[in-house]
């Protein structure tokens, strides 16, 4: 993996507390997907690379409000909204383009088109996008944070099948359920 990415993914990781190794994991993950959808090497090495730097926007969010303990009011989630279209800007001006570019700015995209920034349905939303968003936020309900309470495995596969056709592309959700079966 190129070296400059391994730097930045180092650098969110100190910054986002809540973010120990969240972006090395959602990777490893979003590549597990990806190959039971039959991606290509090539694809699968760009939607690492693209996991790998998903939240890099996050870097420009202030800490206060990236590491603020419990909920965040309207303000704070505006200003955390944001993260997707910064660091789509940001890897575009480090001439990034195509996909990983496409991950970072619509991994907050739902299926149903009332995510962000730009309200994308279903497959309008890209296919890599749709990997990171499941792998990241089936990440983030199992694990330690500081906005919200680790889930268990069981409890996470709950509302990820309560959310599929909504939030999360079903397929996408029929994939993560396998490998998860398969990891027992």
């Amino acid at each position: 993996m190129n070296k400059c990415i391994n730097l930045v993914v180092e650098i969110l990781e100190l910054y986002d507390l809540y973010n120990s190794h969240h972006n090395r994991i959602v990777a490893d993950l979003s590549v597990e997907i990806g190959k039971d959808l039959g991606m290509n090497e090539k694809d699968l090495e760009t939607l690492k690379k693209g996991a790998l730097l998903h939240d890099v926007g996050k870097l420009l969010i202030h800490d206060d409000v990236l590491n603020k303990p419990g909920e965040l009011d309207k303000d704070e989630r505006d200003i955390i909204q944001t993260h997707p279209q910064i660091g789509s800007n940001l890897l575009g001006k480090a001439g990034y383009e195509g996909n990983i570019v496409d991950i970072a700015n619509y991994h907050h995209e739902w299926w149903d088109g009332s995510g962000y920034p730009e309200g994308l349905k279903e497959k309008n939303i890209p296919l890599m996008a749709r990997v990171v968003s499941l792998a990241s936020a089936y990440h983030v309900m199992i694990s330690k944070c500081i906005y919200s309470p680790k889930k268990t495995k069981d409890e996470a596969i709950q509302i990820i099948t309560d959310l599929k056709g909504i939030q999360f592309d079903p397929e996408i959700v029929e994939v993560l359920m396998a490998i998860i079966r398969n990891t027992d």
